[in-house]
């Protein structure tokens, strides 16, 4: 079983990531912003981030940034609707920056799990540690 931070902003986003791991025996806890993460990440621990990326306060680049420049080998998979013509450029920055998958929204839950769940094994087929 995974424990995975959700960064998100949109309520409706944070329920489609209770359904997509509804039953899959992972645990989910929630962020609401770059700032509440980054927070959270110092006390807890999680197997996978994922995080929207256009959030008030520090948004999905930020914590993605902080957390590569901190050398964490943390799975981040990288979500945004951003505006029609921001969204690649974002999607393609958050790459850049670190992010080890990117997922357009909108998506059905089912594609969410697949990725999160792809990333997961990646890096237990590696042995390594999220922290």
């Amino acid at each position: 079983m995974a424990r995975i931070l959700i960064c998100e902003d949109d309520e409706l986003y944070r329920q489609i990531a209770e359904v997509a791991f509804a039953d899959g025996g992972h645990e989910l806890v929630f962020a609401v912003n770059g700032d509440q993460a980054l927070a959270r990440l110092k006390s807890e621990r999680v197997d996978l981030i994922v995080t929207d990326l256009v959030m008030p306060g520090k948004d999905g680049l930020e914590v993605i940034r902080a957390l590569r420049t901190e050398q964490s080998r943390l799975p981040i998979l990288a979500m945004t609707a951003g505006f029609a013509t921001l969204k690649e450029p974002l999607l393609v920055a958050a790459s850049a920056l670190g992010a080890d998958d990117v997922i357009e929204k909108p998506f059905r839950p089912q594609v969410l799990r697949q990725r999160a769940d792809a990333l997961l094994a990646k890096t237990a087929a590696r042995g390594e540690s999220a922290a």
